[in-house]
């Protein structure tokens, strides 16, 4: 008897879930996340990928790092608070979410000093140059 007043207790529980799930809500969530994804990894490919004369290298001095908000092929997308440090510049804020490299994530504390790429032609594009050893 308990096993059949058991599955009626799971019907029930099941049936108030229903009234509180959207399925529309969380597609129009997921399209939102979906679309800075593929923002941030534009703006990162944007910095490496950008001609010879129009690369900055730069160092970013992080001023302080978030929770992970997701992960790309295993590896965390960490919100950041990073100070810029371009040559001739005065150093500047920048706040962005980077994908580290689950290897890398150590080198992601304040404080720590980064190696960056910036695109002088959009200085929003940045990427982190995880090949400099840290």
């Amino acid at each position: 008897m308990g096993f059949f007043k058991d599955i009626g207790r799971l019907q029930a529980q099941a049936k108030e879930m229903d009234k509180t799930w959207d399925p529309a809500a969380q597609a129009r969530a997921g399209t939102q996340q979906m679309a800075a994804m593929t923002q941030m990894m534009n703006q990162q490919t944007a910095a490496l990928t950008a001609p010879p004369e129009d690369a900055v290298d730069c160092s970013a001095t992080v001023v302080s790092a978030g929770m992970a908000s997701g992960m790309i092929n295993g590896n965390p997308l960490v919100p950041v608070e990073l100070l810029i440090e371009q040559p001739n510049m005065p150093p500047r804020p920048l706040s962005t979410t980077v994908m580290v490299p689950v290897t890398q994530l150590q080198r992601v504390v304040a404080g720590a000093s980064l190696p960056v790429k910036l695109s002088a032609s959009d200085p929003s594009a940045l990427a982190i140059d995880w090949s400099v050893p840290g």
